[in-house]
C-alpha cells in the first residue's frame, strides 16, 4: 500500500490504542478495582501508549510501498520518502484525536475523571503503603490529595501542552520512519548488488576459458581461441 492508506490505516490502529489509554476512567470502576492494578495503569499508561505509537509507526513504515515512481529519483529515495511519511501521518492522526480528548476531558467528561481520580487515590494510596511496610527504607509516603491532584481531570490550558506533545511526537515517529526507509533501502541495495554479482561457477569458467569466441558456420572454435577442426 501507498503512504497515505498505511498511515490513515495504522494511524486509526493508533487512535484505538490512545482511547484505551486516556478513556480508561470510562471502562474502570475504581471502587472495585484492586490498587495495584490502579497503580500500574497509572504510573505506565502514558509510557505504555508512547511505545505502542512508536512501534505502530515503525510497522506503517515497515509496510509502506511507493507507488508513484518520479523519473530521475532512485527507488531508495522514494522509500526514504514514502516510510517517513506514513509514520509521520500515524503520528498527526493520533496527535488530533489526543488532543479531542484532552478538550472533551477538561469539559463534558470531567466528572467521570474526577469521580474516577476521587475513588482511585485512596486505594493507590493503600496499596503504596502496603508496599512500603515490605521495606526498611520505604520512601517518601504520599497522601490521598496528592493522587488525586494528580488524576484529576486536565484543563483547558492543557491544550498547549498537547500540542506540544503533538509537535514531538510526530518528530519522533518522522525520524524512526526513516531510519526504516534508509535500513530497508539499505537492504534493497544488497539485494541488487547480489543479484548482479557472478555466481562462483561463472567466475571459475571466466578463470579457465578467459576467451570464448561464436562458432563458425564450418567449424567450431574451442574456448582457448584454436580451430577445433571439425569440417562437415
Amino acid at each position: 500500500m501507498g503512504p497515505f492508506r498505511t498511515g490513515i490505516l495504522y494511524g486509526i490502529v493508533a487512535v484505538v490504542v490512545a482511547l484505551a489509554a486516556n478513556l480508561h476512567f470510562l471502562l474502570l470502576d475504581a471502587s472495585g478495582t484492586p490498587g495495584w492494578i490502579l497503580a500500574v495503569i497509572e504510573d505506565f499508561r502514558t509510557t505504555l501508549a508512547l511505545a505502542a505509537f512508536l512501534i505502530i509507526g515503525i510497522l506503517a513504515a515497515l509496510r509502506t510501498t511507493p507507488e508513484r515512481l518520479d523519473e530521475g529519483v532512485s527507488y531508495r529515495s522514494l522509500l526514504l520518502r514514502d516510510c517517513t511519511l506514513a509514520a509521520t501521518l500515524v503520528a498527526v492522526i493520533v496527535g488530533i484525536a489526543l488532543i479531542i480528548m484532552v478538550f472533551l476531558q477538561a469539559t463534558v467528561l470531567s466528572g467521570p475523571m474526577q469521580t474516577y481520580a476521587s475513588d482511585a487515590a485512596p486505594r493507590i494510596v493503600a496499596y503504596i503503603e502496603e508496599l512500603g511496610d515490605r521495606f526498611s527504607d520505604p520512601a517518601e509516603p504520599v497522601t490521598a490529595a496528592q493522587i488525586e491532584e494528580d488524576l484529576a481531570p486536565p484543563t483547558l490550558g492543557s491544550l498547549g501542552q498537547s500540542i506540544s506533545n503533538f509537535v514531538l511526537r510526530a518528530l519522533l515517529l518522522g525520524v524512526a520512519g526513516a531510519l526504516v526507509g534508509l535500513l530497508r533501502g539499505r537492504r534493497l541495495a544488497r539485494s541488487e548488488e547480489a543479484a548482479r554479482r557472478p555466481s562462483p561457477e561463472e567466475t571459475r569458467d571466466e578463470k579457465q576459458y578467459p576467451y570464448e569466441y561464436p562458432h563458425g558456420d564450418n567449424g567450431a572454435v574451442s574456448r582457448d581461441g584454436e580451430e577445433d577442426g571439425r569440417k562437415e
